[in-house]
């Protein structure tokens, strides 16, 4: 079983994040979503007022926003150009000007 697979009671597996129909509804919703996608993988989505902004989950906006946060203190102190920030994060110096110059975040 690889690392994405997951064993499931009664022995079936499946794909990380998945779980067993059987084991989380009620019988008679089972029933009817049977009758209607029966052996067919089904995404439903969360709530709209239950969903989470791009990156929430796993971290990355609280780590591209602390990022940011460096990028624009460096340059403010004078403690780096554009260009050295730029090479130093590995991106452009026109996104580089982008974090710099942006009111977001102070």
């Amino acid at each position: 079983m690889s690392d994405n697979n997951h064993s499931l009671p009664g022995g079936t597996h499946t794909r990380r994040g998945y779980r067993n129909a059987a084991d989380c509804l009620p019988p008679t919703l089972l029933q009817e979503l049977q009758r209607y996608a029966g052996g067919e993988t089904l995404y439903i989505p969360a709530p709209a007022d239950h969903r989470k902004g791009w990156g929430e989950r796993s971290g990355l906006r609280a780590e591209l926003a602390a990022r940011n946060i460096e990028i624009r203190t460096l340059y403010r102190e004078g403690a780096a150009s554009i260009d050295e920030l730029a090479h130093r994060y590995g991106l452009s110096v026109e996104r580089i000007r982008r974090i710099c110059y942006s009111r977001k975040h102070g």
